[in-house]
């Protein structure tokens, strides 16, 4: 692998499950060093979640390649003072603790910042570092609840935690709006993510719509699903997703199909126009799913099926683009790997020549070397209980 631009960036994730992993996961990929600051006994929670392979999670195993883990004893006071060393010769930490912990703990952005003018300091929370809802215990299905998506999602759950993802891109952008201020200015800063106001920022569209609406807004009165724009199911009880916004497409299809009185319906809602509604149902129910592929191999028209999940997978694997690959990992063997969207003409980025996710402080003692311990002086640490050891 080349050299990439980000090699010498040091990050120090102190983070447990999705948020955090998967914005640090961006810096790992693109080169940083990125440090996993774990728990003694468990580390990041998300080790434990289930399904599993040589007792490898899977979440684990989405979020941790390209890292390393150190487990360290942040109450104990070697702990304490191993983590400040780290952190004085570190660019990024990043935390999602409850606000005020890391004041306690020692290891807040206002002592940090004394050892490390230079520091990058991100914090995620529920609400932000001053509001005192984030003290409450919250998640991601309660954050969506209270932004009003969930009332316009038919209140179901959706299978991607939205939150937390809007969370980790938030968090990653910020860091990185940071480290470009800082290369400017040669000043560090704190970074204040909080997890509602990520996920409200994706919403937007939304919530202008509601001022638009004069103030209200249901899932009767959002655009779609429309007549041009809605899932349908087949003959064969498969599904079609249709997307035809533009009215050129919307004007293709209707010919070919003798629809041609449905094309001023476009965008009428079903409560709008149950009848035009009831015969496109009608319409798509009278083929099966391959029936309409065969059907659309000579039309530019924006209709796909609805695949299955592991067929999507099976598809985006044979279509070698990168984005997806099974790679062979230590322990867990060939796995199924996620990488990066970013097609960098500069930045060379490869699922094949990852580092496989880290065991649980397996990299204690080499970093502990890097930072001037001895081996006698690491033996003691560990016999204390100021750090763990893989």
């Amino acid at each position: 692998m080349n050299e990439k631009s980000f090699a010498g960036l040091k990050v120090l994730d102190l983070t447990r499950y999705l948020p955090g992993g998967y914005a640090t996961q961006v810096f790992a990929d693109l080169g940083a060093e990125v440090i996993k600051v774990e728990e003694m006994a468990k580390g990041d929670f998300c080790r434990g979640d289930e399904p599993k392979i040589n007792n490898v999670s899977y979440y684990f195993a989405a979020l941790c390649r390209n890292k390393k883990s150190v487990t360290l004893n942040l109450k104990s006071e070697d702990g304490l003072n191993i983590f400040k060393k780290l952190a004085r010769e570190s660019d990024i930490i990043i935390e999602n603790y409850r606000p005020g912990v890391t004041k306690r703990l020692g290891i807040d952005y206002a002592q940090i910042k004394k050892i490390n003018p230079r520091i990058i300091y991100c914090s995620l929370s529920a609400f932000g570092q001053d509001d005192p809802m984030s003290l409450k215990a919250i998640h991601d299905v309660n954050l969506q609840a209270l932004s009003g998506y969930l009332s316009l999602n038919g209140g179901k759950l959706s299978p991607l935690h939205l939150a937390d993802v809007a969370t980790a891109t938030s968090a990653a952008q910020g860091i990185a709006i940071a480290l470009y201020h800082r290369e400017r200015t040669g000043a560090g800063q704190s970074v204040d993510i909080p997890m509602f106001d990520s996920l409200v920022w994706w919403l937007s569209l939304l919530t202008s719509r509601y001022h638009f609406q004069g103030n209200q807004i249901s899932a009767e009165t959002i655009e779609y699903p429309a007549l041009c724009y809605n899932i349908y199911e087949t003959r064969d009880k498969g599904l079609l997703s249709f997307g035809m916004v533009e009215d050129k497409f919307w004007k293709i299809f209707c010919d070919s199909t003798g629809m041609q009185d449905l094309i001023p319906k476009q965008f009428l809602r079903r409560h709008e126009d149950p009848e035009a509604w009831e015969r496109m149902d009608q319409l798509v129910a009278s083929k099966t799913q391959a029936e309409w592929m065969d059907w659309l191999k000579d039309k530019d028209i924006c209709i796909t099926p609805v695949k299955k999940m592991g067929d999507a997978i099976k598809d985006i694997v044979a279509s070698n683009t990168g984005i997806m690959e099974y790679v062979e990992y230590p322990i867990v063997g060939k796995i199924l790997q996620t990488k990066l969207p970013y097609r960098l003409s500069e930045i060379p980025i490869s699922l094949q020549s990852a580092a496989h996710p880290p065991a649980l402080g397996q990299d204690t003692r080499e970093i502990l070397e890097q930072l001037g311990f001895d081996k006698k002086e690491i033996d003691l640490f560990v016999k204390q209980g100021a750090v763990g050891v893989s």
